[in-house]
């Protein structure tokens, strides 16, 4: 009979990678941040210790970067020399972020074991002097693989449990598949115990005999990274598995709607936000949010032409900062809402619905836009914004634009 086995699998860590929409987080916030990815992996150590893993999987994008900063390389070695000193093993293969490309590899304790090329290799894993389990995978030399890697995963070893770490994404038979494509019917094909997936940022189980998992990311990094994110404690034992997710994050980033009534003093605002993020903090505990304010139009968007709501994201962050919190609205948007639809004023004349379609019409936002990005200046600015910081700014531009119609109206 098969020995049980506990390990933790863990993938995307990201290590000090630059967090993205911290417009009005409070400077320490914004620090704590920074420091977020660090402090998940000091916590996946601290599980692993706690939990008596036999090892670690970390399946791909350790790093966020092929050129890793020296804290980040630091960072790990100093990681998998605390897990050392309890017996727990590492193994390692870098993904699509962090491939290996001709960067020497740093030096590691004798517990890390590293796949270093894009051929599949195998570890063998011993318990107690005799072999447990064997570890397939390899690792990204370049950014992307666009060959199926599947057929080269072999059973090896009689009688132990066969382990594939694989960081890719599912085949959609397009040209995105760049990224080590595989099937689930290709990984179930294989005959292993458990799939170590990695590169998907969302907790995921695409089966669960054998189990197949990627268990996201251990740290969210920007909003539409939200909720809890961590890694999996995984313990087999003949042909059961048991799967418990061990949350990892210093800070979830989430994201938050505030209605505003119409008529409301922005001093009547700012009393109830204070009083949602009471409630925030207690649903979410240390957080990042990002607040989507709704109302009528012709009073949000006054409001953010004057720049009240930033001043008033930024008083209540101070007001949070003050109190010890561990929220902080970061980021906002606006979604407003107009008494008179778009189709009712293309009705009122010819030049207003040439307006509105050119607005409204997908095509002819797209020349509009690809014109502007003949622009070396413009497409400098859009490069410092996200796809959807830009987006959430061409709805702005399409209210903006209703209301001056009903003005001139």
């Amino acid at each position: 009979m098969q020995t049980k086995i506990t390990f933790i699998h863990a993938a995307d860590l990201h290590l000090d990678s630059q967090m993205e929409g911290l417009t009005a987080a409070h400077p320490t916030m914004k620090s704590r941040l920074q420091e977020s990815t660090f402090q998940s992996l000091k916590k996946l150590v601290q599980s692993a210790i706690d939990n008596k893993v036999d090892f670690i999987l970390l399946a791909g994008d350790i790093f966020d970067s092929n050129r890793q900063s020296l804290k980040a390389l630091v960072a790990l070695r100093e990681a998998c020399r605390e897990l050392q000193k309890h017996r727990i093993e590492v193994y390692i293969q870098y993904g699509n972020h962090d491939f290996t490309g001709k960067q020497p590899i740093m030096s590691y304790p004798d517990n890390v074991h590293i796949f270093k090329t894009e051929k599949v290799e195998t570890f063998l894993y011993k318990k107690n002097g005799e072999p447990a389990a064997a570890i397939h995978g390899f690792s990204y030399t370049t950014r992307h693989i666009k060959s199926r890697k599947v057929q080269d995963y072999k059973a090896k070893g009689a009688g132990i449990y066969q382990i594939g770490m694989l960081h890719g994404s599912i085949a959609t038979g397009g040209a995105a598949d760049i990224y080590a494509p595989f099937s689930i019917d290709e990984l179930k094909r294989a005959g292993f115990d458990y799939w170590a997936l990695g590169h998907i940022h969302k907790r995921e189980t695409l089966s669960e005999q054998p189990p197949i998992v990627y268990p996201g990311n251990i740290q969210g990094r920007h909003r539409k990274e939200t909720g809890e994110k961590g890694c999996y404690l995984v313990e087999l034992m003949g042909q059961s598995c048991s799967l418990t997710f061990v949350p990892l994050q210093d800070l979830r980033f989430e994201e938050v709607a505030f209605d505003i009534e119409e008529g409301s003093a922005l001093y009547e605002v700012e009393k109830t936000l204070m009083d949602l993020c009471h409630k925030w903090e207690k649903a979410f505990g240390a957080a990042v949010l990002h607040v989507t304010f709704q109302g009528l139009a012709h009073q949000l968007i006054g409001w953010e032409q004057e720049d009240r709501l930033e001043e008033l994201l930024d008083i209540v962050n101070e007001q949070q900062h003050s109190l010890g919190s561990q929220l902080v609205l970061a980021s906002y948007s606006v979604q407003s809402s107009l008494e008179v639809k778009p189709e009712q004023l293309v009705a009122r004349s010819d030049f207003t619905a040439a307006l509105l379609t050119a607005a409204y019409h997908p095509d002819e936002m797209r020349k509009s836009l690809d014109e502007l990005m003949r622009n070396r200046q413009f497409r400098k600015i859009k490069q410092s914004y996200s796809d959807v910081e830009l987006q959430e700014m061409l709805e702005e531009a399409k209210q903006l634009l209703l209301l001056s119609l009903l003005e001139v109206e």
